[in-house]
């Protein structure tokens, strides 16, 4: 195993460090700000240009970049493995206007990282779909390895803002995604919120590990846990799998379902919760070893299962069931 964002130092086995609780904190309120507004983006990430001594190791800041937008609710990312563009600071309008058109996307991030000794500066632009035309520039420096997360978290706040003011000049009574996409939907872009973030790549699959009062969100969905492992398949900037672990709590409407454990298939929409799994719908209750949730085909099959069937009281609040 490897580490997917190399550490300030020698060592290329130590992941992301966690958040301090005052950074997590400013973090969460800035996601929650725009998390409203993120459905309306398309972004493409470039891989970054890197500069350094010779011999010496650059971080790929570009792809921690791509996936951290991921978990912003942003609607469309096309990471630099996506992309398949070079790793230059300076392009072309028209390559740019070509990019774009090919991956769908509002706007181009392209940027370079400077190694200087033990520090990072990372310079950053975003480029217009349409005209090629810079936007705006945007500058991280990273002089320890707790500052890398806060850092590339505030340029990924930046770029949202960015592509926003984009696609409003574009198109200023642009709709948001059409609600009717249904629940944990493959083309429904989730959001994703914790208090710590860890990361690390195997044979270029990325795997990022949230912890902390994590919080997940899709379409009408809502899913927290202590801990929640999102694994990305090699040249993808979404997650295909989500794991959730202790206190597993997922909530829709008027149903709710609670567990130990809980993994999450993206593509199969397939939700398994095990461990004093129960589905509560009103006053009634379901328990069982484990409960599956076909969200496609919205189906419920539940292992060993007990079931406790409450009556809604009556109207006329005597408390016995309507007739």
């Amino acid at each position: 195993m490897k580490s997917w964002i190399s550490t300030l130092g020698v060592t290329l086995s130590l992941s992301l460090p966690a958040l301090d609780a005052a950074i997590a904190d400013d973090l969460s309120r800035v996601g929650d700000e725009i998390a409203a507004e993120a459905a309306r983006v398309r972004v493409g990430v470039a891989p970054f240009e890197a500069a350094g001594p010779s011999g010496v190791a650059v971080p790929d800041f570009a792809t921690l970049l791509a996936d951290l937008l991921g978990t912003r609710g942003v609607r469309r990312i096309v990471g630099p493995e996506q992309l398949g563009v070079p790793a230059t600071a300076q392009i072309e309008a028209s390559a740019i206007r070509a990019w774009a058109a090919a991956a769908a996307v509002d706007g181009v991030v392209v940027g370079r990282t400077t190694r200087l000794g033990s520090r990072f500066s990372i310079d950053v632009q975003l480029l217009s779909a349409t005209s090629g035309a810079v936007v705006d520039s945007y500058i991280a420096e990273i002089a320890r390895s707790d500052q890398v997360t806060s850092a590339i978290a505030k340029l990924a706040d930046q770029v949202i803002e960015g592509v926003l003011g984009l696609v409003d000049r574009a198109a200023p009574s642009a709709a948001v995604l059409n609600p009717s996409l249904g629940v944990f939907d493959s083309s429904t872009r989730i959001s994703i919120k914790s208090a710590t973030l860890e990361a690390t790549e195997v044979n270029g699959n990325r795997r990022l590990v949230f912890s902390g009062d994590v919080h997940v969100v899709q379409g009408d969905i809502t899913m927290t846990s202590n801990r929640l492992t999102a694994d990305y398949p090699k040249g993808t900037s979404e997650p295909s799998r989500l794991v959730a672990q202790g206190s597993v709590r997922v909530v829709q409407g008027n149903q709710e379902a609670r567990c130990d454990s809980g993994t999450f298939q993206r593509a199969e929409k397939l939700l398994v919760c095990c461990g004093h799994a129960e589905l509560r719908d009103g006053a009634s209750r379901v328990r069982g070893k484990c409960i599956e949730f076909d969200l496609g085909n919205q189906t419920v099959r539940v292992e060993d299962a007990t079931v406790n069937l409450i009556p809604e009281p009556s109207d006329d609040g005597s408390g016995k069931s309507g007739g």
